[in-house]
């Protein structure tokens, strides 16, 4: 599921999705949202953070800040511009990994 596909989700229960200071917020008028639809809504959250107009410094800031607690401390106290070099050099190390055993 993509941003606009949670989004049109989100509208088919009588709610919206908005963006309030930095965080992503659901507003709504009926029922509670599906477990499933809140799951997707979390695993995409800067992804929708985008779709709504977020400044992607905001979004970037707001995924880091999800990432860190799940650091080492050494790399938790690293600024924002040399986590997001991190962890960016990670996913191409990944990347590049995954090509190498798919090409085998």
């Amino acid at each position: 599921m993509n941003a606009i596909e949670i989004i049109e989700r989100v509208r088919e229960h009588e709610a919206d999705l908005a963006l309030v200071d930095d965080r992503l917020v659901v507003r709504g008028w009926a029922e509670p949202l599906p477990e499933e639809l809140k799951e997707a809504i979390a695993k995409h959250k800067g992804e929708l953070m985008v779709a709504l107009g977020e400044p992607a410094s905001h979004t970037i800031a707001s995924i880091l800040a999800d990432i860190r607690p799940h650091l080492p401390k050494a790399l938790q106290r690293l600024p924002d511009d040399k986590l997001l070099a991190l962890v960016n050099w990670s996913i191409i190390a990944a990347f590049e990994k995954a090509v190498r055993t798919a090409t085998r």
